[in-house]
Formats: C-alpha cells, structure tokens, sequence
C-alpha cells in the first residue's frame, strides 16, 4: 500500500472481494472520534436509512488506484448509521467543506480533500483547501500538511483550528502528497 492517501480519489472504487466478486463501491470514509482512519462505507443496493455497509480499514488489503482489495465476505458489516457520526462526506460531523481557522481567526480555507496515512489508526495527515472557485481556478488548492510537532490541531465539530503559524506550511502547487510529507511510499 501507498504511504498516503487522497479520500477523493478513492470514492468511487470498486471494491473487490480476494476472488474477484464486487463487494460495492466507496461511497465514503468513516472515521473515529479522534479523527483517525476506521473504515470505508459503500454504496447499498437496498436502501437503508438505519444501516451502511462498511468495512473496517484493517480488512483492506489493498487501496490501489483502481481498486480496492478486501479479505473476504465476512469484512463487509451492517453498521447502524448512528454509529457512523463522523464522516468524509455524509455522517452527521463531516470533514468536507469544515472550515480550517487560525487560532488567531484567520481562515485558511474549506477542505476539499484528506490525505491519510495506508495505517489503521493513523491520524490525518493534510488537507486540500479551496478559497472558492476562481481562486481555484486561477491560483491552484492549497495543501495543509499537518507537521508532527507539539502544536495541538483542534479538530472540532464545525471547524478546525490550527496554530497561526500552519499559515506558512501552505502550499499552491500540485505536487503528489507522497513528495510533500517525503515518503516514498
């Protein structure tokens, strides 16, 4: 597996079963109460509004760039949706379009886009901001890597916030995650 992860480029993928039969697709991420990596949900046939499929992250054997590659049948779960409250896209906590503040009330952006590590229990590792169409279009997203460090990140229910000087580790280019956070994966 990779050393790190885009939630975007995996929503959608097939996910397949270690003899080829298709499990779904993902529709989301789903993650604990501290922000880190549980699992993926996928998209249900029958619609359900109590339950999700769901897989947890360590019954993925592989995340490739077409494909998702899990265990077996037995990893996929009926996870009661209130279980699931924070989420990429549809939990009642989610990380798309949360704002990122400065402890000092200066907005960096709203997240587009997560990087996290291939790790169960990894936490977050940056974030794709976006200032809004045009700046997207004429400026490019910007990169938040989250630097390991003593500097606490608060990962709130509506925002999150970051010590003023994160501002600094901002980038603009498009360079892959792997090159910024310097693994190789």
């Amino acid at each position: 597996m990779p050393a790190a992860y885009r939630i975007q480029s995996m929503i959608g993928l097939p996910v397949l079963l270690q003899d080829g039969t298709k499990a779904g697709e993902v529709k989301d991420v789903w993650l604990d109460e501290f922000w880190n990596l549980t699992g993926v949900v996928l998209t249900a046939r029958v619609w359900s509004r109590k339950y999700r499929k769901a897989i947890h992250w360590h019954d993925v054997l592989a995340c490739g760039e077409d494909a998702l590659l899990i265990r077996g049948g037995q990893s996929v779960m009926k996870i009661d949706k209130s279980r699931m409250l924070r989420t990429y896209e549809g939990g009642v906590i989610r990380l798309k379009d949360m704002p990122v503040y400065t402890y000092s009330g200066l907005q960096l952006g709203r997240i587009t886009d997560v990087y996290f590590k291939a790790s169960e229990g990894t936490p977050l590792i940056g974030f794709e901001l976006t200032d809004g169409f045009l700046s997207d279009v004429l400026e490019g997203r910007r990169r938040l890597v989250l630097p390991e460090g003593p500097e606490p990140v608060t990962m709130g229910e509506h925002a999150i916030l970051v010590p003023d000087s994160y501002e600094r580790v901002l980038t603009r280019d498009n360079r892959d995650m792997r090159k910024v956070t310097g693994d190789d994966g």
